[in-house]
């Protein structure tokens, strides 16, 4: 029983590479922006508060499928199932300058956003037994699993990492153009035995961005905003997460001058593979998409708007599916 015993914990430590780029979690606030693509920024400054809240209760592999690994014991080799819930809160505050200062006709402005991240990790693992294994047996695979279950699980609370962004901005009267260079630096609470981490790891991000729009008179106002992120080597594991481009997007209505609803959504797709020690042979290339309503209300000065927005996940592969909702606060500060 020794033997079987150190043969499947062996086993079972290996488990650790069945999510994307660094346990499924993306260095990116999907679905943040919505109403705003389509709102010209004059200069000044501008603050945004927003509170964000996910839920995941199905984690999804390569395939599409429910997530699940081999891993090699004395029984011979089995399939492990891996299942799990996923909650996250992430309240985040935003700071955006729109200078005086013009750019090839452009307003240069600049960003700073800092999430605060609090979330909760219940992993399950289970393994599929040949016919006729005794009860010994199957009990003993089972509580090995429970501890690597175990060890995946877990909560935490702290600072993410801050963003930093610079831009420059054209705008008409039916129409809006940005473009920009953002940088992630590695500031959020990160430790790489911990199951659960707040920030992303040991690594910087650098990602140009652009952001489109277009309005009509009769009310139609379609918007989007797209960065694509390249990460360097995380120094606490010697893994380097993939490129992958994100994008959000949102189809609104003007009602009036005050309220607008739509649909929004966002969607990831990673281009390369994660590399580095233990990551899976198919490089965990990570996907998703997402669609929901929206609805926004605007002051009538024009100097806050709040809004409420879901937006429910599909077509997943190696990360977890779920659903966001968001509650935000657009102020004008001067």
């Amino acid at each position: 029983m020794k033997k079987y015993t150190l043969a499947l914990l062996a086993a079972t430590a290996a488990l650790g590479t069945a999510h994307a780029t660094e346990n499924g979690q993306l260095r990116a606030l999907l679905g943040a922006p919505s109403y705003e693509l389509a709102s010209p920024q004059f200069p000044g400054w501008y603050g945004q508060l927003w509170l964000q809240h996910y839920s995941a209760k199905r984690l999804k592999g390569d395939d599409g499928q429910a997530l699940q690994t081999q891993a090699a014991t004395p029984l011979g080799t089995l399939p492990v199932q891996i299942q799990g819930e996923i909650d996250a809160d992430v309240f985040v505050t935003r700071g955006t300058w729109v200078t005086e200062k013009l750019v090839a006709e452009g307003r240069l402005g600049f960003s700073a956003t800092l999430p605060l991240i609090r979330q909760r990790n219940d992993i399950r693992l289970s393994a599929t037994l040949p016919a006729g294994v005794p009860a010994g047996a199957a009990t003993a695979v089972q509580a090995l699993l429970d501890q690597q279950s175990a060890a995946r699980s877990g909560s935490k609370t702290g600072q993410g990492d801050l963003d930093v962004a610079g831009f420059v901005d054209w705008q008409n009267d039916d129409s809006r153009l940005v473009l920009g260079l953002s940088v992630v630096a590695p500031t959020g609470a990160y430790d790489a035995q911990r199951a659960v981490n707040p920030g992303a790891g040991k690594f910087w991000t650098v990602r140009p961005l652009v952001i489109a729009s277009k309005v009509w008179e009769n009310g139609v106002e379609l918007g989007l905003r797209a960065t694509y992120s390249v990460n360097t080597r995380n120094t606490a594991t010697d893994v380097r997460s993939g490129q992958y481009l994100h994008a959000d997007y949102a189809a609104m209505y003007r009602i009036n001058d005050e309220w607008r609803t739509g649909l929004q959504g966002y969607l990831v797709e990673q281009t390369t593979r994660d590399n580095g020690p233990g990551v899976a042979a198919n490089g965990n290339k990570a996907r998703v998409r997402s669609l929901g309503p929206m609805v926004a209300y605007v002051s009538e000065d024009g100097v806050w708007s709040a809004e409420f927005k879901v937006a429910k996940e599909f077509s997943v592969r190696n990360r977890p599916e779920g659903t966001t909702a968001w509650v935000r606060l657009n102020l004008r500060l001067d």
